[in-house]
């Protein structure tokens, strides 16, 4: 589907079809009748109450706008130019309007039955049926799906059969029976056939099958929401149920024990999001008798995001995080909403919030769940989590340093070790970012404008993938690994840090990292950087990096900015957000500092500040301090 991404192929024999006696479990927990998570438009007592919601009001306002602009249609003309280009963009900006459009009329159906886009919708659906494939562009490199000589499953074409699958239970006999009969036959053949025939035979099989991020999580609740409700035969359903119920142990593989996820907190709300819509389907179907969430490390998983708010709605921005990240309430405090009789459950907290809130970015099921499948959906309240001084995840060397409840300055800061081999790495092994209040003043810049070289051998091109864009050091002139032509699935994990020492108080948190691993200099003997974030007064951070060749080197620091910024007459650099200011004083004692700026070359462009070691030294310790202003 993408550059090193390959299907399987078993061992003669071998497949990853579900045992008979769990098959005959599942559907021993499966109602006689398929099922889905949402509750049909016909049921206008559970429906009526929120047309003057602003859910509501959102979508009504929204289908009446999206209709009366020129309609965009994906076509298969569109496609074709695609492959001629950027493989990304235009069909994105495509598909984006196209379900947008479509899930808003069906909602505005649901609050409010007029019937007047009934035949928008059906025209909608019944336009795939003329598209060769449903598979993105940017999802088929080979270009076997747009060619007709294979049938896979994406992101895309699982999202379009559920998306199908949800408006025709939600519509029901609304729709007329051609319409209904043709979402059947189209998912049968673009889903349902080429995913059990690959499972049965073992060969050729989605390569997302056994991977450990977000494609295994939202592909399977794309094949099970629409197997549940669209197989009629009960022992299909429960085939269907027995085979994620297997598989979804990869997704899990993707987390942490701790329940950190290193995709950071984007890819957590799209893909941990869709691991709970699929949990809660699971959990619904079975009568509550399977419950992935209270199992200990998804219970963990569903708390990352909220332990990894900095301060004030501020999150990391490692991997491809987004640095204007807006979190998904609803999905952080998930297990304190959630309809069940778990007396953990503290759901008297005083701090509530809006669940649909921001509207334009949830899902179908999102929506349902918050509609549907909530304690009080009127009324959420935020898990009742005192944030801690500091939240330290060791099984990836990620510290985050939180100010004590009276500080005069709201400085937190986070630090980083792990590998360069995670789901949408970025080069950034002993990464670090400051930020006062809801200011990040240093940072990590996060996720590039996807294109194609983004997930091709070129990936470590880009300045803002690579450790250049980082606020890490370059080492004799040299990056971190991998290097700029060396991208491929799977790839960096020999590029790690070692954590030799921690210190954690009240007043001071101290973390040392080995680095060396992390740069393929020949003349490096070692590299130790070392972090301390310091709480009194104001508060103070200190970044220190010791390092020892075999011979002379040149060696360099930086760290990385969006913000405005300024050099003094003593040589230490201002950098300004809003109210938030610090000071950021470099020192050696190995001679001078050259002091060098630049802006970043990519789509975003934040600014490097550097310092360089004048002349080449054996061994150096350079220092940073940053201190409020």
């Amino acid at each position: 589907m993408g550059f090193g991404d390959h299907n399987l192929n078993l061992p003669d024999g071998q497949n990853f079809a579900p045992a008979a006696d769990k098959v005959q479990a599942m559907a021993r927990l499966l109602a006689d009748r398929p099922y889905h998570l949402g509750v049909p438009a016909r049921q206008r007592d559970a429906w009526a109450r929120w047309e003057e919601h602003a859910v509501g009001r959102h979508y009504l306002a929204t289908a009446r706008a999206e209709t009366t602009k020129p309609f965009v249609r994906i076509t298969n003309e569109l496609i074709a130019k695609c492959y001629q280009g950027d493989r990304r963009a235009g069909y994105t900006e495509a598909a984006t309007t196209v379900r947008e459009r479509l899930i808003a009329m069906t909602f505005a159906e649901c609050v409010d039955p007029t019937g007047e886009y009934l035949e928008l919708i059906e025209a909608e659906i019944n336009a795939f049926t003329d598209l060769v494939t449903w598979v993105a562009p940017c999802h088929d490199d080979s270009g076997g799906n747009f060619a007709g000589t294979t049938i896979e499953i994406d992101l895309g074409s699982g999202q379009w059969a559920a998306l199908f699958t949800d408006i025709d239970f939600l519509l029901g006999d609304r729709l007329s029976s051609a319409t209904r009969q043709t979402i059947r036959s189209e998912i049968e053949k673009r889903i349902f056939a080429p995913f059990r025939q690959r499972i049965e035979s073992g060969q050729d099989i989605y390569w997302w099958v056994t991977c450990t991020h977000n494609w295994n999580t939202v592909c399977l609740n794309c094949v099970l929401t629409c197997a549940l409700w669209l197989k009629e035969d009960l022992q299909e359903r429960a085939w269907y149920l027995a085979l994620v119920d297997d598989l979804i142990a990869y997704s899990n593989q993707g987390f942490e024990e701790s329940g950190f996820y290193t995709e950071g907190l984007s890819y957590w709300t799209y893909g941990f999001g869709n691991y709970v819509a699929l949990s809660e389907l699971v959990r619904a179907a079975t009568g509550g008798r399977i419950d992935w969430l209270k199992q200990p490390k998804p219970s963990r998983m569903a708390r990352y995001g909220v332990r990894m708010e900095l301060q004030d709605g501020l999150y990391p921005t490692f991997a491809d995080s987004r640095m204007e990240f807006e979190p998904i309430h609803w999905l952080n405090h998930w297990l304190n909403n959630r309809q069940d009789d778990d007396p953990a459950r503290i759901r008297s907290t005083a701090e509530t919030f809006d669940p649909f809130v921001p509207l334009g970015k949830q899902s179908v099921a999102a929506i349902l769940l918050n509609l549907f499948h909530t304690f009080d959906p009127a009324n959420p309240c935020k898990l009742p989590r005192a944030r801690a001084l500091r939240e330290w995840f060791d099984d990836v060397q990620f510290l985050i340093c939180r100010p004590a409840p009276d500080a005069p300055v709201r400085l937190a800061a986070t630090f980083q070790g792990g590998h360069n081999g995670v789901n949408h790495n970025h080069n950034d092994l002993g990464t670090f970012t400051v930020a006062i209040g809801n200011h990040y003043l240093i940072c990590d810049p996060g996720l590039e404008t996807y294109t194609d070289r983004t997930f091709s051998p070129q990936r470590y091109q880009s300045d803002l993938l690579n450790s250049y864009g980082h606020p890490v050091p370059v080492v004799a002139d040299t990056l971190q690994m991998p290097g700029k032509d060396e991208h491929r699935a799977g790839y960096g994990s020999h590029a790690f840090a070692r954590v030799l020492a921690t210190s954690f108080s009240d007043e001071t948190d101290r973390m040392v990292l080995d680095l060396t691993r992390a740069y393929p200099a020949e003349s490096l003997r070692h590299l130790h950087r070392t972090f301390v974030y310091a709480r009194a007064a104001s508060g103070r951070i200190e970044v220190e990096d010791a390092v020892e060749f075999t011979m002379p080197q040149f060696f360099e620091t930086a760290v990385i900015t969006y913000a405005d910024w300024s050099q003094q007459a003593d040589g230490a650099v201002v950098i300004k957000a809003g109210d938030a200011a610090i000071k950021v004083t470099a020192r050696s004692d190995a001679g001078d500092l050259t002091f060098s700026h630049c802006l970043i070359q990519e789509v975003f462009k934040p600014t490097r500040l550097a310092w360089r070691l004048t002349r080449p030294a054996r061994q150096a310790r350079v220092q940073l301090e940053v201190q409020p202003l």
